[in-house]
């Protein structure tokens, strides 16, 4: 999900879906959804504080960065939680609400088409279970979802539209904390997707793009703690987050990265470093889903 809050800028227009399609999956025009009129999925909305300024990507975002990359679907890496009940508490709503909203956005772009229907069912459960589940059913959003499956395109314009409702329904209600909680969910899922298939893969250009991921990373983390105030359970979370960053930051490719101060150089990881920072997303990404 988008970040939004009162003191944050919504720096993109309104665009025919067209444009989405440019963004998230680069192929012929929907059928069903072709006149609509969305939030273009790629806009970067820019959250300031008195002190600081960051921008960060959604999920359908991410993956269609990977996929660019030369992510393949590999099957049995999603979630296995299928049962959102099981998440009790604000914050483990929120974050699986995330690594479900990754999760979709993987299956819809790699066309698999019934574990999208059960990833958008569980996040309907879960926004439910936050009190929005209203979010679903502006412009029949869910309904829409249903009709259009195995149409990519226009999932991926779904997809874009109910963040952009969901974003502005926190917004409205003061509950920012909900989307960089939900944000730190899904940008975990989709990192831990990315580095699953790189172990099979190798790909150099998905390695780089775990790399350019990371450097979000620090923006994440202050988001958090932006939010912090509102809920004490966000700081077990931001220590976790912090715990990832603390491995990308030791490992020797990134820190020659760092001393050679080469912005126009892409990270390039070595297979035994990917593994190490692949444990550590492991690692939290359990802790995730176990709630």
């Amino acid at each position: 999900m988008l970040l939004n809050r009162k003191s944050l800028a919504l720096k993109g227009t309104m665009l025919i879906a067209t444009s989405m399609l440019f963004v998230a999956c680069g192929s012929e025009t929907p059928k069903e959804e072709s006149t609509e009129v969305v939030a273009v999925d790629s806009t970067v909305v820019e959250e300031e504080t008195e002190t600081s300024s960051y921008s960060l990507p959604s999920p359908l975002q991410i993956a269609s960065i990977f996929k660019k990359s030369g992510l393949k679907y590999k099957d049995g890496i999603t979630s296995s939680q299928k049962d959102a009940a099981k998440y009790t508490t604000n914050l483990s709503k929120a974050l699986n609400l995330g690594v479900y909203s990754a999760d979709l956005s993987y299956t819809v772009l790699n066309k698999q088409n019934q574990e999208a229907m059960n990833c958008m069912k569980l996040c309907r459960q879960l926004a439910d279970n936050l009190g929005m589940g209203s979010v679903f059913d502006q412009g029949n959003l869910s309904g829409r979802f249903e009709k259009n499956l195995g149409n990519e395109d226009s999932l991926a314009y779904i997809i874009a539209e109910l963040q952009m409702v969901t974003d502005m329904y926190l917004d409205e209600n003061n509950q920012q904390q909900i989307t960089s909680i939900v944000f730190s969910g899904a940008w975990v899922e989709s990192l831990y997707i990315g580095s699953k298939v790189y172990e099979k893969s190798k790909g150099k250009d998905l390695n780089s793009k775990l790399s350019e991921q990371m450097t979000i990373l620090g923006s994440i983390i202050n988001a958090l703690k932006a939010e912090e105030k509102k809920d004490a359970n966000i700081t077990g979370l931001i220590a976790d987050m912090e715990s990832i960053k603390a491995i990308y930051d030791s490992l020797e490719s990134v820190k020659k990265y760092n001393e050679a101060a080469n912005e126009d150089a892409d990270i390039t990881l070595s297979d035994d470093e990917v593994i190490q920072l692949t444990k550590k997303i492991e690692e939290v990404r359990t802790k995730i889903i176990n709630g």
